[in-house]
């Protein structure tokens, strides 16, 4: 872990949110002997935090605070600031969060951000394997791996490699970043954010915290994001443009790379690693033994006739769209709790589709959707994942259809039902698995 924030001695700090940033704010904090109170609205006082400490943000002695951190989960810029984002700014209250606390340590090493709508982890997860396999000392954090506060800072000739969501972006004062990319920017988390605007504006926030040296690296078949970064006049002369295709010779048939998704995914971390003085042989011995990452286009069942395809983290149309695109003879599974763009970009998709099944919430408006698009497409409504699975498995096995794929690609978050996409992808997993009796591909 980091050393100690010297100049947080003795000093009064509020922290707004006891989830994985909010504690790993506490604890670096409590090392610098600093003086902590922490709330939470739905989280009871954990065990790791003293009774001292664990104070409702009304009774804190805001005249003495010299900051207040704050969960990325809570708005600080929008209409309905939490009450005590209030009282910050009442008081003069610097507000921070956990992202800005950990450039405080003033990091050693060289600092990549990664941001997207979708795409994010597999990409950060490739970089990190291509440095790792060729014995770069290495971390990765934010919103993949470790709180940003608990990386251990690998030093001046190491690398670490922040994920960072629109949450975490939006209440980010000033970064210093050595490198950084947008993968792609669609609509979401439109609850959080209120406009698609904004949530943009949250998005190319990462280009102002690119260093004076940094290097922004922009996948250039992204018409709508090229013209979105061009408009900032900040990183005009320090853009490098990256093309789809340029991963191909790099990755060699990895199934775990599949689809024009990934090759954007691949192109931007080979990119990133050329940039950080990896050469091509190194990187295309490190991407054959990338294994992907779990629920995302995960295979975990593949037999002569058909394959099973977890990607649990397809949350949104778009995400869901470039799944659909990648495969023919498509039996697919979708729904959940369905966001502002439904099936969104999928509709685009579905000529390669043979069957759909339908879970969740948004069944009926996935419905709709799809049939107003496709009227001729069969259409099972299943409500539980377990029903879908099952008949899609039966289904595809009817079929006189060769080379078929059964894809769970919900298109809709997960909290109709399950924990999280998590949650949900274990649980498709675990039906496969009991179907045929532990025959499951294991990574």
């Amino acid at each position: 872990m980091n050393n100690s924030i010297a100049h947080y001695k003795d000093k009064h700090v509020g922290i707004l949110g006891a989830g994985k940033s909010g504690l790993a704010a506490a604890e670096i904090l409590a090392n610098s002997n600093a003086h902590i109170f922490i709330f939470d609205d739905n989280n009871p006082r954990p065990s790791s935090i003293k009774k001292t400490h664990w104070q409702n943000y009304k009774e804190w002695p805001w005249k003495n605070l010299i900051s207040l951190i704050v969960s990325p989960s809570i708005p600080t810029n929008n209409f309905d600031k939490h009450e005590a984002v209030e009282l910050a700014i009442k008081h003069n209250v610097k507000i921070i969060n956990e992202i800005d606390l950990f450039f405080e340590t003033n990091p050693k090493a060289k600092i990549v951000g990664i941001t997207g709508t979708n795409g994010k982890s597999t990409t950060v997860s490739l970089l990190y394997h291509i440095l790792t396999f060729n014995k770069v000392k290495c971390a990765i954090g934010g919103n993949f791996g470790y709180p940003a506060c608990l990386i251990n800072d690998p030093g001046n000739k190491g690398v670490i490699i922040l994920e960072l969501s629109s949450y975490q972006l939006d209440g980010i004062k000033k970064l210093n970043l050595d490198l950084a990319s947008i993968i792609n920017i669609t609509p979401d988390h439109i609850d959080f954010h209120e406009t698609f605007e904004k949530y943009i504006s949250s998005k190319l926030k990462i280009i102002s915290c690119l260093n004076i040296n940094g290097i922004f690296v922009l996948n250039k078949n992204d018409q709508f994001l090229k013209k979105l970064v061009k408009s900032q006049n900040s990183v005009s002369s320090k853009s490098f443009e990256v093309d789809k295709n340029f991963s191909k010779s790099f990755v060699n048939d990895n199934n775990y790379l599949k689809g024009n998704h990934n090759s954007i995914n691949a192109s931007i971390a080979i990119t990133l690693a050329k940039k950080l003085n990896i050469n091509d042989s190194q990187i295309k011995l490190a991407i054959k033994t990338f294994k992907g990452l779990p629920h995302r286009m995960e295979p975990i069942y593949i037999c002569n006739k058909f394959k099973i395809i977890n990607d649990s983290k397809s949350t949104n149309g778009e995400s869901t769209a470039a799944a659909l695109s990648s495969f023919d003879n498509i039996f697919w599974i979708a729904g959940g709790k369905p966001k502002s763009d439904g099936i969104g970009q999928a509709q685009k998709f579905l000529t390669n589709v043979v069957e759909v099944f339908l879970i969740g919430n948004s069944i009926n408006y996935f419905v709709e959707e799809i049939k107003s698009i496709a009227p001729e497409l069969k259409i099972n409504t299943c409500f539980t994942l377990e029903k879908a699975t099952l008949l899609a498995i039966e289904s595809v096995i009817r079929s006189k259809l060769r080379n078929c794929v059964i894809l769970f690609s919900p298109s809709a978050a997960s909290f109709d039902q399950f924990k999280n996409y998590e949650d949900r992808g274990n649980y498709f997993k675990k039906i496969v698995n009991l179907k045929f009796d532990q025959d499951v591909i294991k990574k």
